[in-house]
């Protein structure tokens, strides 16, 4: 596969790569060095449109089929996703910035995904009710929805959109998915392999976009079950708009503001480990990211000095280096918004006791200076203060 694509790419929609309704393209950046990965078409509501239609027009076929039948199109995409798994680890690491060995773990994770739902075909389920009533029997059995409109982000580009979609579709629904804006790449390499693996015409769907194609999945009365994992503000609205339709469901996970707690028993060890990795990996984008450490009095000086300490030395730099931990910020508004909080701490008179937010030159690999560069910041407050 190449390693940039040569001409705008085409949303997949009934077993087809099709020409979007509108004129509108995007691209697909490399948050490392600023460099155009490839050009996408901008997915409009004429294109839900036709993606809805085909999916509800496949589901009552594919929920006919057995659950292992149904698997073995899931099979097909594990087996894939294993032997091209250095492959597409670089593609996540490129497009996203993750570090390479975060990049090959976002593929493995989707793999063992797959590997579960597929799996999980040929296993029992429902469940068998006790009645009181001799001779009476009463069970529940799982029915499919229909067409599941799912919503992915960036940050695991690969992962999370088989935790929404290897599940959905071996249980009997049909699937039409927005993938992120910012990883448009990832997206057509895992619909080119559903289409390798032969799934039946319209069962899975694929419209690249923005937001507002990801509202026209939410708002059409086609879609029975919307899956989204982003941001609360955009999962609030989803979960305000489905609420009010009786019968439509969605299942909305979404960021929070984490708290790691260092207990005057923790070992100090771990404590550490655990709360580097959960900072800065991926750069602190990411729905478990910790951007709160809370310690005991009695732990708090030995904890502080050792945290600092890794914190200095945490290596930023190309991502696709084995020897970097922390890698660029996804896009320009991202590294605005961390620039705005860092500058907000200094003004409130906080103790910063990390600051390489701006890196120095020699920091910044040759080649990436127009990647969006920060560093670990870090700075302590009493929670007690009156802080915005």
């Amino acid at each position: 596969m190449s390693q940039q694509l040569s001409e705008p790419s085409k949303h997949y929609v009934d077993g087809e790569w099709v020409e979007g309704k509108g004129s509108d393209t995007f691209e697909s950046t490399n948050p490392a060095t600023g460099e155009t990965l490839g050009e996408f078409q901008r997915g409009t509501d004429a294109d839900v449109d036709r993606a809805l239609a085909a999916a509800e027009e496949a589901f009552e076929e594919w929920s006919t089929l057995s659950y292992i039948d149904r698997a073995e199109y899931l099979w097909d995409i594990y087996h894939e996703l294993r032997d091209r798994h250095e492959e597409l680890g670089e593609v996540v690491t490129k497009e996203c910035g993750k570090e390479i060995s975060e990049g090959k773990a976002d593929v493995t994770e989707a793999w063992h995904m797959v590997e579960w739902a597929a799996g999980n075909a040929r296993h029992p389920h429902g469940d068998v009710v006790p009645s009181e009533i001799p001779g009476k029997d009463a069970y529940m059995r799982r029915q499919p929805r229909g067409v599941v409109g799912c919503i992915s982000p960036w940050n695991f580009p690969v992962a999370i959109p088989f935790w929404h979609m290897a599940v959905t579709l071996v249980e009997g629904n049909t699937v039409v998915w927005k993938p992120a804006e910012q990883t448009p790449w990832c997206g057509q390499v895992i619909a080119e392999m559903f289409e390798e693996s032969g799934i039946p015409d319209g069962v899975f769907n694929m419209v690249q976009g923005y937001g507002d194609a990801g509202e026209a999945i939410v708002e059409d009365d086609r879609t029975d079950t919307v899956l989204f994992t982003g941001s609360a503000e955009v999962g609030q609205e989803i979960a305000g708009e489905v609420g009010g339709q009786p019968g439509k469901l969605a299942a909305c996970e979404m960021g929070g503001k984490n708290g790691i707690v260092i207990t005057s028993e923790a070992d100090m060890d771990t404590a550490v480990h655990s709360a580097v990795m959960s900072s800065f990996k991926t750069t602190g984008q990411r729905c478990v990211s910790s951007e709160r450490l809370l310690v005991h009095e009695d732990r708090y000086e030995e904890f502080k000095e050792r945290f600092v300490d890794v914190a200095e030395d945490v290596a930023v730099g190309d991502p696709l280096e084995e020897d970097t931990f922390m890698g660029p910020l996804i896009e320009p508004d991202h590294e605005e918004k961390v620039t705005d909080y860092n500058d907000l701490a200094r003004e409130e008179d906080v103790n910063v006791l990390v600051d390489r937010a701006d890196l120095d030159d020699e920091e910044i690999p040759e080649g990436h200076e127009d990647g969006h560069w920060v560093g670990p910041f870090v700075y302590e407050a009493d929670p007690e203060d009156d802080l915005r």
